[in-house]
């Protein structure tokens, strides 16, 4: 049964997603290298959400964090036809990014 992780980095959860346990959410985090490309790129609050230097940590969503997740995930399945709700991906922090990629 997929459950909610949270990554965090320097104490800061960023990202909310799915995984079946925590060993294979972290394993996820740190080979999927385009979500730690994207970590490295978007931005809050002016500066990027990972530095690619410290370690991303990850751990099991708070209530809050999977109600997030959850209300990602709901308007993602409205919106796309084949959609698969374990490949959702919420941040948790307001988000720019600076090359213009997600207006």
């Amino acid at each position: 049964m997929m459950q909610t992780y949270v990554a965090e980095v320097a104490g800061r959860a960023v990202i909310a997603f799915r995984a079946k346990d925590e060993i294979e959410a972290q394993n996820w985090i740190d080979t999927e290298e385009d979500v730690r490309s994207d970590l490295a790129v978007l931005e809050n609050e002016g500066r990027p959400l990972w530095d690619r230097e410290t370690p991303i940590v990850v751990r099991a969503a708070t209530f809050a964090e999977k109600a997030a997740w959850t209300r990602k995930s709901v308007e993602l399945s409205e919106e796309e036809g084949d959609y698969n709700p374990n490949d959702t991906l919420a941040f948790l922090v307001p988000i720019t990014d600076p090359t213009g990629a997600l207006e």
